[in-house]
């Protein structure tokens, strides 16, 4: 079992997540389905902590197969990259101005076409409205840079870096993004956890995107606290843009336009750096900060062998 999981660490990562996510949102499904019509799991304050909680097993999980197949030195490796905060100063910028940069950008668009008006600078409705919206942000902020530490920890160094071991940046990112996506996929269909009126294939597809970008971030700086920052940014920044479809009765516009904007950037640092390393530099691998390990007789070299 261990060689095997050693060989596959991420398929056996994302067997398990998919596995305990999907099931417990089975199980919050036939418990939503005994309630009244229109209620929601979150009116069940005990129900509801649980269901969040579930959001933690990502990073339980890689915690325990790193433990298992590395020992300290795999834990050390796992979060090591939250040291590592000199990067330039204009990766700060980005990181704090990515999310709103590409909403207003996708707005504008939208605006300026005119399929649609102009849905205002902030959420809610007039100062007070945006004021709600501020409080309800701070009010889940704990929470928030829980799950940005949880996903940039579990998805991205666990997973992207060790599928780069073997496959190029761009192939890695699909096959995480997709990953990624269908954790969500279950809370999109029964309309928990997730915004409201989101469509599933423009999240699934928004799920890649952002994985090639927080990719090519990361391998541009080797950098995990420019990725929290940017995962917080982004967890915080749809409380107050005006762009859910929550906002404007179930109409998705604004957030396609986002996603589209997402795809874009994608496909432009694709074109740009290249689909092996999405990087101008080599991207970043898992074993990188690893020591060298003795091979076994009968192992394949380090690209040959499974993520």
């Amino acid at each position: 079992m261990k060689r095997f999981v050693s060989d596959h660490p991420v398929l056996a990562f994302v067997i398990l997540t998919l596995g305990m996510q999907f099931a417990i949102v089975w199980v919050v499904g036939l418990y939503l389905s005994g309630l009244p019509e229109g209620a929601r799991i979150h009116d069940s304050e005990e129900a509801h902590m649980v269901f969040r909680f579930r959001a933690f097993g990502p990073l339980l999980f890689a915690v325990l197969l790193t433990a298992w197949l590395e020992g300290r030195e795999g834990l050390k490796n796992l979060f090591g990259a939250f040291l590592n905060w000199r990067v330039h100063p204009k990766w700060y910028v980005l990181a704090f101005s990515w999310k709103f940069l590409f909403t207003y950008v996708g707005i504008a668009v939208v605006f300026a076409l005119g399929i649609s008006g102009w849905p205002g600078w902030g959420a809610g409705t007039g100062p007070e409205g945006l004021g709600r919206a501020l409080q309800g942000m701070v009010s889940n902020l704990p929470f928030i840079i829980g799950i940005a530490f949880v996903e940039e920890t579990a998805w991205m160094k666990f997973c992207v870096t060790r599928m780069q071991q073997r496959y190029g940046a761009l192939v890695s990112c699909f096959i995480v993004g997709a990953a990624w996506g269908l954790w969500y996929l279950p809370m999109l269909i029964i309309g928990e956890g997730v915004p409201d009126g989101y469509p599933w294939h423009m999240f699934l597809l928004s799920m890649i995107a952002l994985t090639i970008f927080l990719s090519w971030t990361y391998n541009m700086t080797r950098s995990g606290v420019i990725l929290l920052i940017m995962q917080i940014v982004s967890n915080c920044a749809f409380f107050i843009i005006p762009v859910l479809p929550a906002w404007f009765h179930g109409n998705a516009i604004y957030i396609n336009a986002f996603v589209t904007v997402n795809i874009i950037t994608a496909t432009s640092i694709v074109f740009i750096f290249g689909p092996k390393n999405l990087a101008n530099r080599p991207r970043a691998r898992w074993d990188e900060h690893m020591p060298v390990k003795e091979k076994r007789p009968d192992e394949a070299p380090v690209e040959a062998v499974s993520a």
